[in-house]
């Protein structure tokens, strides 16, 4: 599964498997635009989406590529680093668009994926979301689908094991990271915990890149909230704010929800993370665990030295949900294939088959219905400790 960086304006990545044979013609290739955070404390997140992209694109190939009106295609994976934010992730999608002429796009943080869905939409470019809010999702978006769990989907189920477990807890302060990604992320955190009888006492939020997180652990810790939040913060910075609150002399109920590398939590946190609830980790020795998700996480580790978490799957899903859209549809058109998406049944990392639902949440049938994890860190391992599976999946 060769990676190559090709040259570009940004700190620009690419991952191109080894897609097709030698003698294919470019027209049999479709390229999947990755705009992803390849630097900073978002960096864990975009290798292991380049990973998965890869690694469901070389599967696909194996298997005999995508059958299109008698024509073989297969995928390849252009990424480049949209450093978690508006202004770079509009550059990436004009690159992918407009020189790689891409038209099916993966986009990771809030902020790039507005600035890309205000340019696809209009150029018939189809938008593969991993949005934490509602802001981009809906039936006035038609190109646009969800490729993963959010704290839509996530949210209620962790907080009402947590709150089902500490039944003492009555109150909860909650951390956010200061973009679109963190604000939106907190309009789903605090209803849901109130929803489950818990009072927010605090709501602090912290600029992307912050690397001193004293001043908000004070705050947090004199406050003596039964609960603590790290919400929408990458693991690495979750540990951090953990550790302080440590110092500090914090034993409350801890909780990550978006959590999904112990790796990563442990490399900041130390002990601190000790007992900490997770929303978007995989424990990838726990009892539902398969042994394809075991070996790729294996060679996941191997590839980018972490563990493959909840937010980087969608990559791999994607891939597949394309396969099942332009079989059903027999076409390569974008338009064509988001038309029948909703209806199609595509193969998940999770496991299985599995379609889409949704429409409660956002008007129409773009999210795909997918289990929801809730792990806890013991002595730095991670432990399964349930799983919900969506009706209908």
């Amino acid at each position: 599964m060769p990676f190559h960086r090709p040259p570009g304006l940004f700190a620009a990545a690419a991952v191109t498997a080894a897609v097709f044979c030698s003698g294919a013609m470019a027209q049999d290739v479709i390229k999947m635009g990755l705009s992803i955070p390849l630097s900073g404390a978002g960096a864990v997140w975009g290798k292991g989406i380049e990973f998965m992209c890869a690694k469901a694109v070389q599967e696909i190939k194996d298997s005999g590529g995508v059958k299109v009106k008698g024509k073989t295609y297969n995928f390849e994976c252009v990424g480049y680093d949209n450093k978690f934010n508006a202004s770079e992730g509009t550059k990436v999608a004009q690159t992918l668009m407009n020189r790689d002429g891409v038209r099916f796009i993966y986009g990771f943080g809030t902020a790039a994926i507005l600035a890309t869905q205000s340019l696809s939409e209009r150029q018939g470019v189809m938008l593969f979301n991993t949005s934490w809010g509602k802001s981009s999702k809906g039936p006035q978006f038609p190109l646009t689908y969800q490729v993963n769990n959010t704290p839509v989907e996530v949210t209620p189920v962790l907080a009402r094991f947590v709150t089902e477990q500490h039944p003492q807890a009555k109150t909860i302060a909650l951390v956010n990271v200061n973009d679109a990604s963190g604000r939106e992320a907190e309009s789903v955190f605090r209803p849901t915990w109130e929803k489950m009888g818990m009072k927010v006492v605090a709501s602090d939020f912290f600029e992307r890149g912050t690397t001193e997180f004293q001043p908000i652990a004070n705050r947090i810790a004199a406050l003596k909230p039964d609960i603590v939040d790290i919400g929408s913060a990458a693991p690495a910075e979750a540990g951090q704010i953990f550790k302080e609150l440590q110092v500090l002399g914090y034993r409350g109920v801890q909780v990550a929800t978006n959590g999904n590398s112990a790796e990563s939590m442990k490399a900041t946190g130390g002990a601190a993370i000790n007992g900490t609830y997770l929303g978007f980790a995989m424990n990838y020795d726990g009892p539902s665990t398969l042994e394809h998700q075991r070996k790729t996480n294996a060679d996941a580790r191997a590839a980018t030295g972490e563990s493959l978490g909840m937010a980087v799957m969608g990559a791999y899903d994607m891939v597949y949900m394309m396969k099942s859209a332009m079989e059903k549809s027999q076409s390569v058109e974008p338009k064509d294939i988001a038309a029948v998406m909703s209806s199609v049944r595509f193969r998940t990392f999770l496991g299985g088959e599995t379609g889409f639902g949704g429409k409660e949440s956002y008007g129409v049938n773009i999210a795909p219905l997918l289990p929801v994890y809730v792990n806890q860190i013991v002595d730095g391992k991670l432990v399964e400790r349930a799983r919900v599976v969506p009706k209908g999946s």
